[in-house]
């Protein structure tokens, strides 16, 4: 390389007409090997530009996907624009029967917290199962006891990754139980979710039923 600027300052020096100074053909073989060696060099630096600009783009779209979909696990802010509720189909009574409901169907498991979970899918035998501070990739929906879906991985086209530290308390309980390849349906009760005072779109003491599907497990 310092023999290439060595020759390419030279050539500066001399002015436009120093190639006609290289008296042997050797040497006019030797600046054009160093002409092209340059030229392939612009080139690789033209490429390594074009492809890290486009790996930063990339981080930049999956930066905004994850801060939007923590936000919402987190209850700080709505990760989608606020739903339309009908308020009179998620009262107290409603979500109270909608658990008591839920605990009555067939293969739901409830824990002693209150959460609740009914495999649809189970994970091949040996499949990985996710920890308390695994990063997890995750297809899932997110909706109130109505049906009406708050935020949705399969609508938007794509898995979500992310650490499972700092989500609600449900995500923390059900998550480490899953094992790759598991697809459940949980129920979780508003102190498992947002509380008594609900969260950005989500009101006040309300009952979350979320489908999850764990594709991988980190560590």
């Amino acid at each position: 390389m310092e023999r290439i600027f060595s020759i390419l300052a030279l050539v500066a020096a001399l002015g436009a007409g120093a190639y006609t100074y290289m008296t042997t053909d050797g040497q006019k073989r030797e600046v054009d090997t160093l002409k092209q060696q340059i030229e392939t060099l612009k080139k690789q630096q033209i490429d390594t530009t074009r492809v890290v600009g486009e790996v930063q783009k990339d981080i930049a779209t999956q930066s905004k996907q994850f801060q939007d979909l923590v936000a919402m696990l987190t209850g700080q802010t709505p990760a989608e624009p606020q739903v339309q509720l009908d308020m009179d189909n998620l009262t107290d009574e409603k979500n109270a029967d909608f658990l008591d409901a839920f605990s009555k169907q067939d293969r739901v498991v409830k824990l002693p917290s209150g959460a609740m979970y009914k495999a649809e899918k189970e994970a091949p035998a040996g499949a990985k199962q996710a920890t308390a501070t695994s990063t997890v990739t995750v297809h899932y929906s997110g909706a109130f006891i109505d049906g009406t879906i708050f935020d949705s991985s399969y609508e938007r086209g794509e898995p979500a990754t992310f650490p499972l530290e700092g989500l609600i308390p449900g995500w923390l309980e059900i998550l480490p139980m899953m094992k790759e390849g598991d697809v459940w349906q949980v129920a979780l009760p508003y102190s498992l979710g947002y509380g008594e005072a609900g969260r950005g779109s989500i009101p006040p003491r309300q009952t979350l039923v979320f489908k999850i599907e764990l594709i991988k497990a980190t560590p």
